[in-house]
């Protein structure tokens, strides 16, 4: 567009460059004015926008934010005729789309993580609360119009086309884009519609939601009815995909859920994309402190240092979705400093660490073969107990009671014989005579029974205290000590590899970097319209790459045709790539950065090592202390056992020599290694799941255990049994061979 001479407030503008277009008009820089951009209209518009963009600089809406590029001044030729306006220059800021889809990010914000992208939505929601307090309304909410800086500051631009009410007048936004229109307005013409706070809110949702989710629309996902569900009919029909509602849609695979985020974040999109609440949306200022809320809650992954997510969340959204596309969400192209205290750096395995003084740590940690709890003396009573002296005098009555029964059989053969006497009551005299003849009066069944009962008692308690002692605690730190050793010699072999592996990824890297740098939203490809982007990019397909490697047609909307564009579209992108043979810095940076993160990573084992270490040797310790104390419970049957001692002396009969309680045989360390840990739980009392209540023989699934072993309890042979109940279930376990007469078991 050719420009004459341009006017503002009486002076003359220099006209520096273009830097924008629209359907509209033209943006350019003025040299004259640092800081200020000239939109200068089209010819076909110019009459229709002069009396919105006057009412606009009357109000001075300009002063109310330095966020929103307001019309600042109006602009006119050298005969004084309206041509556009003058309004704040948004430097070095870029679209928000190159922020919340991952391609572009890793490209245009190469450092920001995922609390730059909350502190984002925050801004993104603090500029619409500004522009409501403007008394303006956005009404055309799209993701060109929201600008974002690498400081995460927020701008929006096309202030022009806001609904505006100035001096009585109301000036109405006629335009819209159908992924951020409400369901309400959809299909209906905007020209003559009145705007309102509830209108830019779902649209604020939308970008809220986008920024948040990963370039994912709220209304793009699964359809659980027949056909087709374009998006446009899916926001009509309130349809929000990631809703706990019943939508009758899902969302895509591998993509965020609502449980993901505060209750109050989950609460501010359900309400924003649900019927119930139209007229009622979450406002900017309630997004405002729901944000902050989020941002506050957020913490580090364990697993990678670059994924921050809240920690009500129960687990780490970016670790799952990077699990299910296979690439990184996030990226760093900082070069971490690597401080080495302890050791020096080798080309060839990084941080060097003495393995071998490592292990002669963790081996230096006693761990007994067998754990035998100490049986106390049995005390010696003199005195017999009571039961004892019953049974003594019921000894000295057998003889009568052996009389009385003598008698009273004969008594009933002259009763029946000769007096004639009822056969019942003879019989029943008789019976009576014979039940007391052969009643076996056995002062020493109930003492014998008595010490049978407290030997057990004695055995199970003294088994008990092997099988709950502390030496797992041991075994766990010392096997975890094993494995973070394990862990330095995996890193070590990584970091000698990371030179050969880079070279042999970097043509395929380069080939992605290339395609990944051709985002889909802009490019020219037949018949993929902007709502066919929003679902692409709904499935994480945002650029040639994406595309390249992925089904398109599993996109709603995506036919033949335009899966078939989209692959034309592809090869002509790839054609245009040329491979770098030599290093450049950024691959330079690329290995410094890996090798620096596996520097860092050995150094956290190395951290991680002495702290497990230090606790191995303290839960030896306490083991050792363990082993000191006195149990008073066996005490206690001590005691019993030696009165049914007393008692048995004082009938005269042999005292029985207890057999000696088979010692609880430790498992190996390797049971408790990092590959086994989940078989690795011990039997206590207190672990109901691993008696042998309901377990049955199973044949031995083909996988290594150690080699069979005896029963703690009996001394008998073992086998391997499968736990059909409790929290356990399904986990094997070696169970005695005499079950159920012995209970005794040992873990895998």
């Amino acid at each position: 567009m050719k420009l004459d001479r341009l006017f503002a407030d009486g002076q003359e503008l220099t006209i520096n460059k273009k830097i924008g277009h629209g359907g509209e008009g033209e943006v350019f820089s003025i040299a004259n004015v640092p800081g200020y951009a000239v939109k200068a209209y089209l010819p076909k518009v110019v009459k229709e926008r002069e009396g919105k963009i006057r009412a606009m600089v009357s109000s001075k809406l300009a002063a109310t934010a330095s966020t929103i590029a307001f019309p600042y001044q109006i602009v006119t030729n050298a005969k004084g005729e309206f041509v556009g306006f003058m309004m704040r220059l948004v430097e070095k800021h870029k679209e928000i789309h190159e922020l919340q889809t991952p391609s572009s990010r890793q490209k245009h914000f190469p450092n920001a993580d995922y609390r730059f992208l909350v502190r984002t939505a925050v801004n993104i929601a603090r500029v619409f609360a500004q522009v409501h307090a403007a008394g303006c309304i956005v009404g055309d909410i799209n993701q060109r119009g929201i600008l974002v800086s690498q400081t995460a500051t927020v701008a929006l631009i096309d202030a022009d086309s806001f609904q505006v009410t100035q001096g009585g007048n109301r000036y109405l936004c006629v335009v819209g884009v159908p992924e951020y229109t409400p369901p309400e307005l959809q299909e209906r013409s905007l020209a003559t519609i009145v705007r309102t706070p509830d209108h830019d809110a779902f649209g604020l949702a939308v970008s809220l939601f986008q920024v948040l989710c990963m370039d994912r629309h709220p209304f793009s996902g699964r359809y659980a009815g027949n056909g087709d569900m374009p998006l446009e009919k899916a926001i009509a029909e309130y349809r929000f995909a990631y809703s706990s509602r019943a939508t009758g849609m899902s969302p895509p695979p591998g993509t965020v859920r609502l449980n993901d985020f505060t209750p109050a974040i989950r609460d501010c999109f359900e309400q924003a994309f649900s019927q119930q609440y139209v007229g009622h949306r979450p406002l900017p200022a309630r997004w405002v402190a729901a944000l902050e809320e989020l941002e506050a809650s957020l913490r580090v992954c364990s697993r990678n240092r670059l994924h921050h997510y809240s920690r009500l969340a129960p687990d780490c959204p970016w670790c799952r979705m990077e699990a299910e596309y296979g690439r990184p969400l996030f990226i760093s192209h900082e070069i971490f400093a690597v401080h080495l205290p302890n050791g020096r750096v080798d080309e060839k395995q990084g941080l060097i660490l003495d393995v071998q003084a490592l292990l002669a740590a963790v081996n230096g940690i006693p761990i007994p073969p067998a754990i035998s709890v100490p049986v106390p003396i049995t005390p010696y009573i003199a005195q017999a107990g009571q039961p004892a002296i019953d049974a003594k005098r019921r000894q000295r009555l057998a003889p009568l009671q052996r009389g009385i029964g003598v008698a009273a059989i004969v008594a009933a053969g002259i009763a029946f014989f000769g007096l004639q006497l009822p056969f019942i009551i003879a019989g029943a005299i008789a019976a009576f005579g014979v039940w007391l003849i052969l009643r076996e009066v056995d002062p020493g069944v109930s003492v014998t029974q008595a010490h049978r009962a407290a030997v057990a008692n004695i055995k199970k308690r003294v088994e008990d205290l092997q099988c709950s002692s502390p030496i797992d605690r041991v075994l766990s730190k010392k096997a975890e000590a094993l494995d973070a050793i394990d862990e330095y010699k995996a890193l070590s072999n990584s970091y000698s590899r990371v030179v050969p592996d880079y070279d042999q990824r970097r043509r395929q890297q380069q080939l992605d970097v290339h395609l990944s740098n051709h985002p889909i939203r802009g490019a020219r490809i037949g018949k993929v319209s902007s709502i066919d982007v929003a679902s692409l990019t709904s499935y994480g397909i945002a650029n040639a790459l994406e595309a390249k490697k992925r089904d398109v047609q599993h996109v709603h909307g995506i036919g033949p045709v335009k899966a078939a564009n989209i692959a034309a579209w592809v090869k002509r992108v790839e054609a245009h790539f040329h491979f770098r043979q030599e290093y450049s810095q950024d691959d330079k940076n690329n290995i410094k950065k890996l090798q620096s993160d596996i520097i860092s990573k050995q150094q956290g084992v190395d951290d991680k090592f002495k702290r497990l270490v230090e606790e191995a040797r303290k839960e030896a310790g306490a083991f050792e202390d363990w082993k000191k104390r006195s149990d008073p419970e066996l005490g206690r049957l001590m005691g019993r056992l030696g009165q049914t001692e007393a008692d048995l002396r004082y009938l005269g009969l042999p005292v029985p020599t207890m057999d000696s309680i088979a010692p609880f045989a430790v498992p190996p360390i390797e049971t408790f290694r990092k590959n086994r840990r989940s078989t690795a739980t011990r039997f206590t009392p207190s672990q109901p799941a691993w008696t042998p209540t309901g377990v049955r023989n199973t044949s031995p699934k083909p996988s290594p255990r150690p080699a069979a072993q005896s029963c703690p309890r009996c001394g008998k042979h073992m086998v391997v049994r499968t736990a059909r109940q409790g929290r356990n279930a399904g986990n094997q376990f070696w169970g005695c061979s005499r079950y159920p007469s012995c209970t005794g078991t040992r873990p895998i």
